[in-house]
């Protein structure tokens, strides 16, 4: 049974990256929408992502592409995808790849886990990189 975040913890996430890593956190929540967050937990935990590793690339891509928070939106993403990986057992390569998928590179310009990290966020963020894209980056960089 895969266990999924919920909006709170999602928040919370948010909360504690900028605490440790600067901005402002608007009270309560520095929510755009809390419809917006409830509808992506909501469709995480559905069937229509049934790999673990399909489920961290839904959530990095759309709490990104719907600017869900008002403050440290890309920084939120990744530390929740990162957390629901490794809340369900799963464990990220020790050294991360670059992904290739129809001749693309995912992500592109990248060596190193750090800027593999910096420049996945950045280019889902500019839209360079689908869902599709991060399904095949988190399939080849996760084991379960």
């Amino acid at each position: 049974m895969i266990d999924h975040l919920t909006t709170n913890d999602i928040v919370h996430l948010n909360e504690r990256t900028i605490r440790a890593h600067g901005g402002a956190f608007a009270k309560p929540e520095n929510l755009r929408e809390e419809k917006r967050l409830n509808a992506i937990t909501d469709e995480a935990a559905t069937d229509s992502h049934l790999r673990l590793t399909d489920k961290a690339a839904f959530y990095l891509h759309s709490i990104i592409t719907q600017e869900v928070f008002l403050n440290a939106t890309e920084r939120t993403a990744l530390l929740a995808a990162r957390t629901f990986v490794l809340l369900n057992g799963g464990v990220f390569h020790k050294k991360l790849k670059v992904a290739n998928q129809n001749d693309k590179k995912i992500p592109e310009n990248a060596d190193g886990n750090q800027e593999i990290w910096l420049k996945l966020v950045a280019q889902v963020s500019s839209g360079d990189l689908s869902l599709e894209n991060l399904r095949e980056w988190f399939g080849r960089n996760v084991s379960s």
